[in-house]
Formats: structure tokens, C-alpha cells, sequence
């Protein structure tokens, strides 16, 4: 049931993206052909004020279709006023960034609801649970340095930690070393040590202590939440930024092309399909709907980083043309672009097969 409406939010947010195109070019004066839900075989439409509108058969997202927006289509029962090729540069700018800053205020939306309904949750130094080894080991780190839950963590390889922050940072610089462990538990304070393990992280060794922490809720205000709903977006855009780079990176693109010759491909190396992300959004829903809701914000914030590439056919790339043109007065035909984006498009498709085929035949655990 989390799965399917983690798809039917995927699909209302991508149907979200592309009404923001349609408004925008509504208000620009400029033609709208076509407004489909879903992909495929058409289901039913009907025509109004010269757009149709309908719902297809796939129903992972939907379209938006403005006449000159491909400067070789034909453009028969348009005025050039009404084609999107034909329209200032502000016009091209205001609607290939429309999509992109809907998805953005979509995604403040859902933190800022978050926070003003559940406040703020904080990780403490006070143990919740102790975790397995990683390393199929009879005891993780934790375990053999006798830690319980309750216990909460002073210092840590003789550093003094104030936060959950500062333990997990010391963690993550010190895989397979022996640390010292300050701990309180109930009125005493103990002293003990581990040898953590490690894990591999995008190719770099990470620590692994084995604890989680008990999180804390506290309640905020309209203007505190507000600050802190920017601060998270803004976290969550530079890490999508970080995640498409690490996406399209060639050894990333290489190690996906290993997928046909029976190679695992690491959880973190792998793109998500719609079936992919349902199955973590089931399995994230099950540790509480403000995860699967904070899920769904970082889609959205995801969605309008990787539209924001600056290359055709995506948003990101004719919002670069429109800019050159009103930077340089000069318009750049899309004809020349056209190997660029075949290549665009080329990768795109693999990665999309890839996801879809890796979530078919490895499910995605977390």
C-alpha cells in the first residue's frame, strides 16, 4: 500500500512539474497542444480551448506539449505568437524554469508542513538500539565494547562529543581502528574500547560503531521553521547535485554496464525507477510516514536539480539557450544541439532500463 501511494505521489509530483509549464506558458500567451497524464496508449481526452487534455496508459508521471518548443515540428494553426521558438527570451526563460521551481516550492512545502506538525527531531548521545556486525562478525563494535542501549556516549577516541554529529564524524575517519569509549550509564561512568569495522561508501571507507540514538522532538515556531525548511532544501539540492554527479560519472556509467555481465552493482551506485523507489518508500513508511514524506520531498528536490541540467531536451538546457539569446541577442537553433541531445537522451534511456531492471531483479533493501 506505501509503495503504491509512493508511485501516485511520484506521478502527482512530475504531473506538478509539468502544470507549472503549462501555467506559465498559459500566461505567456503561448500555446499548449497537449496536457497527458501517464505515458503510452492513449486511454480517453477530450479538447478544450485548443489544448487536449487526457490520461495514457503508463501512469508514471505525464507531459506537457507547447508547439515550437522542437523548431522542426509542424506548427500549422499557430500564430508565431503563440510558438514557444518564436517568444522573447524571458517568455523561454519563465516557462522551461517553471517546472524546476515548482518542484522546489513543492519540496519546501512538504518540510515546512513537517516541521510546523512534528517540530523538530534531534539525535542524541543516548544509545536506542545497538546494530549487528556489518562485517559477519559473531559481535559488531558495539556489541564487544558491552555498550546497551540507555548508555549515552562523553567521549569517544578521547574527544570530547557535545552531539550525535560529532560522534558520527569521529566514527566515519576511523574504519578498522581500536577507539576508546566513555560512556555513562545510569549514575557511573565506564570506560571501554572497540575495534570498529568498516563499510565502503561511494569507494571511500567509513567507520561503523553499530548504535542508533534516541531521537528527540521538539516543537518550533512558523519562523524558525521557515529558516530551518530552507536550510534542508538547500542541503538536500547540494546533495542531489553530488548524487547526479556521482549518477554520470563515466566509472559510475561503467559500473551500471556490469549489470549485463553479472556483476553486483553496489545499492549506492544504482539509479531508482519508479518500481525502485516504491520499494523504498514502502520500506521507509514503515519507520513512520514524516520518513516517507521526507522521502518524497527530496524527489521532488531531485527532480528539479536533475531537470536544471543545462542540456537539451531538459529544462536546463533551453533555460541556458533563452539565456544566451538575452545575454548575446542572438537565438541558437535547436537543430544544432540535436546530437548533443541524442546523446543525452541515449544515456538517460540505459540508466532508465538499467534501474528498472536492477529493481526487478535485485530489490532495493535499506
Amino acid at each position: 500500500m506505501n509503495g503504491l501511494l509512493t508511485i501516485l505521489m511520484l506521478t502527482f509530483f512530475v504531473v506538478m512539474h509539468e502544470a507549472g509549464h503549462y501555467f506559465a506558458a498559459r500566461y505567456s500567451k503561448v500555446a499548449v497542444s497537449e496536457f497527458f497524464v501517464g505515458f503510452g496508449p492513449k486511454i480517453f481526452s477530450f479538447k478544450r480551448n485548443g489544448t487536449e487534455y487526457g490520461l495514457k496508459g503508463i501512469p508514471f508521471g505525464g507531459y506537457v506539449k507547447i508547439p515550437g518548443m522542437d523548431e522542426t515540428e509542424n506548427t500549422d494553426g499557430y500564430e508565431d505568437n503563440e510558438l514557444f521558438h518564436t517568444s522573447k527570451w524571458t517568455t523561454k526563460f519563465f516557462i522551461a524554469s517553471s517546472g524546476i521551481i515548482v518542484n522546489f516550492l513543492t519540496a519546501w512545502i512538504i518540510i515546512f508542513a513537517i516541521f510546523i506538525t512534528n517540530g523538530v527531531t534531534q539525535p542524541t548521545l543516548e544509545i536506542e538500539t545497538i546494530g549487528e556486525s556489518i562485517n559477519e562478525q559473531k559481535l559488531s563494535p558495539s556489541q564487544s565494547a558491552g555498550l546497551k542501549p540507555g548508555d549515552r556516549i562523553t567521549y569517544f577516541n578521547g574527544q570530547s562529543v557535545e552531539t550525535w554529529e560529532d560522534l558520527v564524524k569521529i566514527i566515519e575517519i576511523n574504519p578498522g581502528q581500536e577507539v576508546s569509549i566513555r560512556y555513562v550509564r545510569g549514575d557511573s561512568t565506564y570506560l571501554t574500547s572497540a575495534i570498529l569495522e568498516s563499510r565502503n561508501i561511494n569507494g571511500s571507507e567509513i567507520g561503523y560503531l553499530g548504535v542508533s540514538p534516541v531521537i528527540e522532538e521538539n516543537k518550533v515556531g512558523i519562523l524558525t521553521a521557515g529558516v530551518l525548511t530552507s536550510k534542508l532544501e538547500l542541503d538536500m539540492t547540494v546533495a542531489a547535485v553530488e548524487g547526479i554527479f556521482t549518477l554520470l560519472s563515466p566509472e559510475n556509467i561503467k559500473t551500471l554496464l556490469g549489470t549485463y555481465t553479472g556483476e553486483a552493482v553496489p545499492d549506492e551506485a544504482r539509479p531508482l525507477s519508479p518500481i525502485g523507489l516504491a520499494q523504498a518508500g514502502s520500506q521507509i513508511a514503515d519507520n513512520g510516514y514524516i520518513n516517507l514524506f521526507s522521502l518524497l520531498a527530496f524527489v521532488n528536490v531531485f527532480l528539479a536539480v536533475f531537470n536544471a541540467i543545462p542540456l537539451i531536451p531538459l529544462d536546463g538546457g533551453r533555460v541556458l539557450l533563452s539565456l544566451i539569446e538575452g545575454i548575446t541577442g542572438k537565438k541558437i537553433s535547436d537543430r544544432k544541439l540535436y546530437p548533443v541531445a541524442a546523446l543525452v537522451i541515449f544515456i538517460f534511456v540505459f540508466i532508465g532500463i538499467t534501474a528498472f531492471y536492477l529493481d526487478i531483479t535485485q530489490p532495493i533493501k535499506l
